[in-house]
């Protein structure tokens, strides 16, 4: 199944609220190992792609270090080491393995840290992730993005993959 950047980005806005004003999510990418991005979004007209993809000085692209990265985060749990996305080192904080509700699949959800700032990553199935930019530090943005984010998870086990 191959998806649709255009279709796939709005998908991504509507799942993680990005649209709507004091929305926990401040930007959202989904990444296949087999694709790349597939989609990326930020909140309201903001653009996401600063944030998960370093450009490179010559303006080809991103870093191959940064999509091998993501390539290898997709394939397996994020490495306790951490994760280095568009130039930033995120620090693993928790993971955890979770049951979708609807299908029963297993979601591994890694919570990243950057100082203050904050990131959920959702593996749906093997080769498949969801970045989820947190808008913010508070608990309580950290925990509503959390939500959107299985959310639009178990959209896309749905949507099998």
């Amino acid at each position: 199944m191959s998806p649709v950047t255009e279709k796939w980005g709005e998908v991504l806005r509507t799942h993680l609220a990005l649209g709507e004003e004091g929305s926990p999510v401040r930007a959202a990418a989904a990444f296949s190992a087999e694709a790349g991005f597939f989609a990326v979004a930020g909140r309201g007209d903001e653009d996401g792609w600063p944030y998960f993809r370093s450009v490179a000085p010559d303006g080809e692209g991103a870093d191959p270090d940064d999509v091998e990265a993501l390539c290898t985060v997709c394939a397996e749990a994020v490495h306790p080491r951490g994760l280095r996305i568009a130039g930033t080192l995120w620090q693993r904080e928790s993971r955890e393995v979770i049951s979708d509700v609807v299908t029963g699949s297993e979601l591994e959800l890694a919570l990243l840290r950057d100082g203050d700032r904050a990131m959920w990553v959702v593996r749906a199935a093997q080769g498949v992730c969801t970045f989820v930019l947190v808008d913010g530090d508070s608990e309580a943005k950290v925990s509503e993005a959390r939500s959107l984010a299985l959310d639009f998870d178990s959209y896309l086990v749905g949507q099998g993959y």
